[in-house]
């Protein structure tokens, strides 16, 4: 077959006018195990360059190609010869994405006869700069320390433990001289994200506008701590001292050494806490439990105080850790909450898109490169007016 069908088709596929005659010849030059391999590569090498602004991570790649090969089987059989067009993949595999992370998400919400949103269609944006390191210590004694701008060393005393700044995180020293607990709080405002390491060698990664507050000093058959927002933490094991976190008072989990990330924000519904390994045991302050084991997510309901246990995406929940944005079949309330508190911006509605919005978006690039990817899809638009961010649909 001539590479100029194959061109044909794709260019087709992309703007929604491809026939059901012409998908079926299409999907199945993309089923052989030869395109799959370069589909793959391409994907990965469409990312990598600076029009495209997605970091896409390998599982999305297996995701994106696990779910093409599904609507491929619904199809009819098609008998043709396979094409090899590498560099027209990668252009397909970078417009297609950003229309989500699979590609038949959008093609099948978007009627055939409306054309892709083009980059012309996009207005221009202010813009908000992402996220930074940093952080507000809060002492015993009511005195806050900036992080942002502290340079390394020893920032405070208390009771004998010193306070280290090391590279933009936080540790706990403690001298031999130790003559009481004091208790600090970490907090992280909107825009700033941080990383600490408690007495006990537990370390804490902080999302933006979250709290964490603890002692200086773990004494007694337990360690304490309390936290408001998203964090992730990898416990240091001490058997004889299990470590119990409240969350936003909604919910108290306790383990021996382990590593999870709670999300309980105060403007979400749930509260979740998602095991990576070990093992927690998760409780509502009506006295309801659960024991999770790795791979699965405890989510309390606020309204109604009852839990669910469900299979963990743990790369969607670690994905602020690890610097990007994951969305998978997210409307765009819960995007924008997200954006919000990253960007520190406020967000007003003039109207809620019915959509659902799937695909990774790095954190490290400014607000309006993540507005235009999102209004690429033709279902939302935004306007700024000063820190507010508009959103249309």
């Amino acid at each position: 077959m001539d590479q100029n069908v194959f061109t044909s088709l794709l260019d087709k596929y992309i703007d929604g006018s491809i026939s059901t005659a012409e998908k079926v010849q299409f999907a199945h030059l993309m089923e052989l195990p030869e395109n799959r391999e370069l589909l793959e590569h391409a994907l990965q090498d469409a990312m990598l360059t600076d029009k495209y602004l997605f970091p896409l991570p390998a599982s999305e790649t297996n995701r994106f190609i696990e779910q093409f090969t599904t609507q491929v089987h619904e199809l009819p059989p098609a008998p043709v010869r396979p094409i090899y067009t590498y560099r027209r993949w990668a252009a397909a595999a970078a417009v297609l994405l950003l229309l989500g992370t699979g590609a038949y998400f959008w093609y099948s919400r978007m009627p055939a006869s409306r054309p892709i949103a083009s980059n012309a269609q996009v207005r221009p944006l202010h813009d908000a700069t992402p996220g930074v390191t940093g952080a507000v210590l809060t002492l015993d004694d009511g005195r806050q320390v900036e992080l942002d701008s502290t340079g390394n060393g020893v920032i405070a005393n208390q009771n004998g433990t010193k306070v280290l700044l090391r590279k933009g995180q936080l540790d706990y020293e403690s001298g031999s001289g130790s003559t009481g607990i004091s208790y600090n709080t970490m907090t992280t405002p909107r825009g700033r994200q941080f990383k600490l390491v408690l007495p006990d060698g537990t370390k804490v990664w902080l999302n933006a506008a979250s709290s964490l507050k603890y002692p200086t000093a773990f004494t007694g058959n337990e360690r304490k701590v309390e936290i408001t927002g998203e964090a992730y933490l990898e416990v240091a094991q001490h058997a004889d001292k299990p470590f119990i976190l409240t969350a936003a008072n909604n919910v108290t989990i306790k383990v021996l050494g382990t590593s999870f990330n709670v999300n309980a924000y105060a403007d979400e519904n749930a509260v979740h806490t998602t095991l990576v390994t070990g093992s927690v045991q998760v409780a509502a302050v009506n006295g309801d439990a659960v024991t999770l084991q790795p791979g699965k997510e405890a989510r309390l309901q606020k309204k109604t105080g009852k839990f669910s246990v469900l299979a963990a995406d743990e790369e969607q929940v670690l994905a602020w850790k690890n610097g990007y944005f994951y969305f998978d079949r997210a409307d765009i309330q819960t995007i924008m909450r997200q954006i919000a508190r990253w960007y520190d911006v406020e967000v007003e509605y003039k109207e809620i898109p019915d959509k659902k919005f799937s695909g990774t978006i790095p954190r490290n690039v400014n607000a309006s490169q993540v507005f235009k990817i999102l209004e690429l899809t033709g279902n939302v638009h935004f306007t700024i007016d000063g820190n507010k961010v508009i959103v249309r649909s």
